[in-house]
């Protein structure tokens, strides 16, 4: 990879937190690129052994504040990003997977509009995936509905638009901290009163998002998603289980509202726009499994050159950061 070497006045000012689990060597790699181009990047690590010292001094010579946690809650995902945040000594914040990379200029150009419209609690650009099979790299749009996303009227409307729009952009955007923190706390505490965990918990912190205020999508290239390794799925909800957890959790969090959200108006944009729930019936099953049998024998044209696919969509982005 091409080495980045931004003098500090061209860094960005805002703080990167990167949680990890397992993969330390790669969650590194990527606290290292960050650690490049942002003022403050701050690393909570939950693999044991933990870093030696002389480890953790070697992070902390490129600005890689090393945090450890212990998992000691069903909201450990939140309460890790929570621990780095309330570390954070900056305006704005980030919260990055640890195998995957947002574009020097696309955290800055989310920054600059941050600055701009004092309304906005976060921001966030345009996303691709990096994909590989029999050994050749190519790429797709990720999160379509990112295009022309802007999200700035009313609470109540804010919700119904972002569950029919849907994407996780809170979870991936650039944020003011104080309301990274605030949406959060929130989370957490939804999680805590309603313990049941689903695969779409993560509709609740996006939600929680939208209470804190206006969001938008810029039209340049911001996140280069990780799709070499498949994603984890888990399989065994039904979509009837998994929707009445969540109704609960969100009657739980828009509860001291004084605005009229219409909770089955949210469900209903939800059902409809995420598919990937295994039905109850053998029948059904089967039905996924061969036209999923029949997708992957069907072939597509693949794009392999990145500039093609950014070009095609849209998307505007800078040379140098696909260089990096």
């Amino acid at each position: 990879m091409t080495d980045i070497s931004f003098a500090e006045k061209l860094k960005i000012d805002i703080t990167v937190l990167i949680t990890s689990i397992h993969q330390r060597e790669i969650a590194i790699q990527t606290a290292n690129y960050y650690s490049k181009i942002c003022s403050e990047v701050i690393f909570v690590d939950e693999q044991q052994p933990y870093l030696t010292p002389t480890e953790v001094s070697v992070l902390k010579e490129n600005n890689i504040n090393y945090i450890t946690y212990k998992n000691d809650s069903n909201n450990y995902v939140y309460q890790k990003r929570l621990i780095g945040a309330s570390r954070s000594n900056k305006k704005f914040i980030v919260h990055s997977n640890h195998d995957e990379r947002y574009t020097y200029h696309g955290l800055l150009g989310c920054v600059e509009e941050l600055e701009k419209d004092q309304k906005l609690s976060f921001c966030i650009g345009q996303a691709i995936a990096m994909r590989k099979d029999n050994s050749e790299v190519h790429y797709t749009r990720s999160y379509k509905k990112l295009h022309d996303y802007q999200n700035i009227k009313k609470v109540e409307e804010r919700l119904y638009y972002h569950a029919k729009n849907y994407a996780p952009l809170a979870h991936y955007a650039v944020w003011k901290r104080e309301n990274y923190i605030k949406a959060t706390e929130k989370t957490i505490f939804i999680h805590k009163e309603i313990s049941t965990n689903t695969i779409l918990d993560e509709i609740v912190f996006e939600l929680a998002a939208d209470l804190t205020g206006n969001s938008k999508a810029i039209p340049i290239l911001f996140w280069i998603r990780n799709r070499v390794n498949p994603p984890f799925n888990q399989g065994l909800e039904t979509k009837n289980y998994v929707f009445q957890i969540i109704k609960k959790k969100l009657y739980k969090l828009f509860s001291d509202l004084d605005n009229n959200v219409e909770v089955d108006i949210l469900i209903e944009s939800y059902w409809s726009n995420i598919p990937f729930f295994w039905p109850k019936s053998f029948i059904d099953k089967s039905i996924i499994i061969i036209k999923q049998k029949i997708r992957q024998l069907i072939k597509k044209k693949k794009i392999k050159d990145i500039d093609t696919l950014l070009n095609d969509s849209n998307v505007t982005f800078e040379k140098k950061d696909l260089l990096y």
